[in-house]
């Protein structure tokens, strides 16, 4: 499962419980012949090995997905540990860090294959850029913006026009990132397809679409040169129309081939974590955390 015995450990590295268990974790390698790589989170990692057999990103969701950003060409595993917040990309908890890759390396872990989606940005017939999400792409307003008018194409037909503050487009993954909070459906892991999701529409009738693996999703501004629009992918800035030459006039996105390798050391169900994140028992009854 596993290729050699060599980590790339991701740190949140303004993160002390993070750097402290990366120490550790360190020197637990150095005593059972691991080969360990060790990365900043909090930088970009160009050149991060690919022929390590295990990524270890030691954070929150935000540090794994720095981690794939990083890691994105590469078919390489990644074990989350949590120090973060949220946990829904994370394998393990803080406390069995060493254990958990201990497992990873014996091979003796559960793979979950998450769908990524490829994103197009386009000025015309002019290609800006390239990118690939495991959370979300979001056209959305810059804070320069009142308000934004973009169309939905959904394989070729036209679905709706809205005014608001821009559109999400979402992995089964992302669902329970930013477009959970702007009122999306959460999905399962395991669903290949894409949740669309209008944000903070100026309309009564533009709601969440979720689509079939294969269709293609194309969002476009009918007035690029007067729309204060950013991109962002993944909670990465890749487009700002106030910094750019261009004017972003549409970006289209679909599925991708590739997939992201989670490696989890426990049978604990999606579900499970769900409840456990966004629900608190009270009196018999489920209800949301504050």
């Amino acid at each position: 499962m596993f290729e050699g015995r060599s980590i790339a450990l991701v740190v949140k590295s303004h993160d002390e419980r993070a750097t402290a268990a990366a120490a550790t974790l360190r020197q637990w390698c150095a005593d059972n012949g691991v080969q360990v790589k060790s990365y900043d989170a909090n930088q970009a990692n160009r050149n991060v090995a690919p022929t390590v057999g295990l990524v270890v990103a030691l954070g929150g969701d935000g540090t794994i997905l720095r981690a794939i950003r990083e890691l994105s060409n590469y078919d390489i595993p990644v074990l989350g540990v949590k120090f973060g917040r949220l946990g829904f990309l994370s394998g393990a908890p803080a406390s069995e860090a060493i254990d958990a890759v201990k497992a990873a390396l014996s091979g003796e872990v559960q793979i979950e294959q998450r769908a990524m989606l490829n994103v197009h940005a386009w000025s015309g017939s002019t290609c800006l850029g390239q990118y690939k999400a495991l959370n979300e792409a979001l056209m959305g307003r810059n804070p320069q913006a009142l308000i934004v008018v973009s169309q939905l194409i959904i394989n070729g037909h036209p679905v709706y026009k809205q005014q608001g503050d821009g559109i999400i487009a979402a992995t089964a993954t992302g669902s329970t990132a930013y477009a959970l909070s702007a009122g999306g459906p959460i999905l399962s892991p395991g669903f290949r397809g894409i949740a669309l999701v209008p944000l903070a529409s100026h309309s009564l009738v533009s709601r969440p679409i979720v689509t079939a693996p294969s269709d293609a999703v194309r969002i476009e501004l009918p007035s690029p040169t007067h729309a204060g629009v950013t991109l962002t992918i993944d909670g990465l800035a890749v487009y700002n129309s106030d910094e750019s030459d261009h004017a972003l006039t549409h970006i289209d996105v679909e599925l991708s081939n590739q997939s992201v390798s989670l490696v989890k050391t426990s049978s604990r169900l999606f579900f499970d974590t769900l409840a456990s994140e966004f629900f608190v028992q009270r009196d018999g009854c489920k209800r949301t955390s504050s």
